[in-house]
């Protein structure tokens, strides 16, 4: 009957020591290495990561699964705080948080201290990085938040000119972190010396660019300031206006004030010096034809024959980069070709006749006179290249001359006479 009693106590003694080894967590044996690794040590505010620890006994063998990592950070936060080794891996995630700086985070476990794997500042990818400090506590790494990432802020626009008149452009700031890596979620503050900001202020994007739009009709320099970080100033320049130049020309050197009708002439249009860039550019000839002459990078020369009489001006319309137009002009005079015809009696005995011959168009060049006398001429019709002809007529009466004045180009003109001869 004493022994049941005594039997039971064994029991529950036993149940308590059980009890007691399930709530002692299960840590790592001294000597112990911990490896501590970031997928990345450079974070956006908000931003995170995953943190694994790498728990190595002294044999080289991984710890026993099971084994609890603890882990701390000095800056946002990591949950869970504790997890447990598999094949010897602990892993977690850390949280940036609201605030910029840089975060110590500790991984321990038991006797571990941090093992001597080399540290790695990674680049522009997402690739894991690992950053071990040896310690009797266990292994830390540092996260670098926010603006305390920040390397450099580089600040560009788009376009980097305006027109006289005033324009638009859009301001682009580009923060990095270390090797070049692009920062997200990172405020930027603008500034101008000139125009007005859309916003001072912008947030970069996943591509690590904050962008604000700047009005402007001056020379401009633009800066971007993140964090402790300003950037050399972006210089928005304004573009002198667009300037063209228009002259006509006829034969060698003859100008296009007044020409004869089917004449041709020879326009050259120009780009001024010290004009903008064009874009475009349109000759229009006044008589309803136009031709386009693109951006008059080099002078270009168009020839153009007016076949009516009348006043017409020339219009060279050009167009710039910024979309500033310019217009210049030249007044031309078309007059229908005119010849005329005088007669003179030289020689009443002989019946003697001299025909002169004119042109009202001037700098045209003349190939022939076509002449025509009736009735009873010495000749009848003769071809000659001066303006006179002279030929004796049998009898007297009333005489008729014609000529027809034939122009290089093969315009011609044409006029009659009469003469009384004795």
């Amino acid at each position: 009957m004493m022994l049941r009693p005594t039997s039971f106590v064994v029991v529950l003694v036993a149940a308590a020591v059980c009890m007691t080894c399930d709530s002692v967590p299960l840590t790592a044996p001294t000597n112990s290495t911990i490896v501590l690794t970031a997928g990345t040590r450079v974070l956006p505010v908000g931003g995170s990561t995953q943190l694994t620890a790498e728990v190595i006994e002294q044999a080289g063998t991984p710890v026993h699964d099971g084994t609890t990592v603890r882990f701390l950070t000095s800056l946002g936060r990591v949950d869970p705080a504790e997890a447990q080794t598999r094949n010897g891996i602990a892993t977690t995630m850390f949280f940036a948080g609201d605030d910029s700086g840089i975060a110590d985070v500790r991984a321990s476990s038991g006797g571990a201290g941090g093992g001597s794997t080399p540290a790695s500042n990674g680049g522009t990818g997402t690739g894991t990085t690992t950053t071990t400090t040896t310690s009797s506590g266990g292994a830390t790494i540092q996260i670098t938040i926010g603006a305390a990432a920040i390397e450099t802020v580089t600040v560009r626009a788009n376009p980097a000119t305006v027109s006289q008149n005033g324009g638009t452009v859009q301001v682009v700031a580009t923060v990095a972190g270390t090797n070049g890596r692009l920062l997200s979620n990172i405020p930027v503050t603008f500034s101008a010396t000139h125009g007005t900001l859309s916003s001072g202020t912008a947030v970069t994007d996943a591509s690590g660019e904050a962008q604000v739009a700047l009005n402007t009709n001056a020379d401009t320099d633009v800066t971007a300031t993140a964090g402790t970080k300003t950037s050399t100033a972006a210089k928005i320049t304004v573009l002198p206006p667009p300037s063209i130049l228009l002259t006509c020309t006829v034969g060698a050197a003859g100008t296009c004030a007044s020409i004869s009708t089917g004449e041709t002439v020879t326009f050259t249009a120009t780009k001024a010096t010290g004009s903008s860039v064009i874009s475009s550019s349109t000759l229009d000839f006044g008589d309803g034809q136009s031709v386009s002459l693109g951006s008059l990078s080099s002078p270009q020369s168009v020839a153009h024959r007016y076949n009516q009489a009348g006043t017409f001006t020339a219009r060279l319309s050009a167009t710039d980069v910024n979309g500033d137009n310019t217009t210049t002009t030249f007044v031309i005079r078309v007059e229908d070709l005119v010849a005329t015809l005088s007669l003179t009696i030289t020689n009443p005995q002989t019946r003697t006749v001299q025909a002169i011959a004119t042109l009202s168009a001037i700098g045209v060049t003349i190939a022939r006179y076509e002449w025509t006398f009736a009735p009873d001429a010495s000749q009848s019709a003769l071809t000659t290249t001066a303006g006179s002809a002279t030929v004796n007529f049998a009898g007297p009466g009333t005489k008729d001359v014609t000529v027809r004045i034939v122009l290089t180009d093969g315009r011609s003109a044409s006029a009659s006479a009469q003469i009384q001869v004795p």
